[in-house]
C-alpha cells in the first residue's frame, strides 16, 4: 500500500514539474521577463534562473518516474523545491503590494493565497512520501 501511495505522489509531483517546466521553456522570454519583475531576484541571476529552473523541473519529473534507485533522494529534492517555492511566494505575498508571478499556465491564474495553499499541499505530499518511504537495506 505504501508503495502505491508513493507512486501516486511521484506521478502528481512529476506532472506538476513537467507542466511547469515545459510551460516556462515554451515561452522562456515571458518567464524571464516575469523573473525580472521580482524584487527578490537580482537581475544578473535572471538569465541563469530562467534556464536552470525549468530544466531542473523537467529533469526532476523524468527522474521521479524512471530512476527508482535514487527515488528517496528525489523525493527530498521535490520537497525542498516545493518548500522553496512556497516560501518564495509567501515572501512576495507578504512584502509587496503587487507581487509578480512567474509560475506559468494555470498556476499563474491562481490567486496568491490559492497558489500558496496549492504549494503547501504538494509540499505535504512530498513529505508524506518521505515519511512512509521504506529504504532498501543496501541504500546509501
Amino acid at each position: 500500500m505504501k508503495s502505491k501511495i508513493i507512486l501516486i505522489i511521484k506521478i502528481l509531483l512529476a506532472s506538476l514539474f513537467i507542466y511547469a517546466g515545459v510551460y516556462k521553456i515554451v515561452d522562456i522570454s515571458l518567464f524571464k521577463s516575469q523573473l525580472y519583475q521580482s524584487p527578490l531576484i537580482p537581475a544578473f541571476l535572471v538569465p541563469y534562473i530562467g534556464v536552470l529552473f525549468p530544466l531542473l523541473e523537467i529533469l526532476l519529473s523524468i527522474f521521479l518516474i524512471f530512476y527508482k534507485r535514487v527515488e528517496y533522494t528525489l523525493l527530498w529534492l521535490s520537497f525542498s523545491i516545493m518548500l522553496f517555492f512556497t516560501f518564495y511566494l509567501l515572501m512576495l505575498y507578504n512584502l509587496y503590494d503587487k507581487p509578480p508571478c512567474s509560475c506559468g499556465g494555470i498556476l499563474n491564474d491562481m490567486s496568491y493565497s490559492t497558489h500558496i495553499i496549492f504549494n503547501i499541499i504538494f509540499s505535504l505530499l512530498s513529505l508524506i512520501s518521505i515519511a512512509i518511504y521504506e529504504k532498501p537495506k543496501n541504500y546509501g
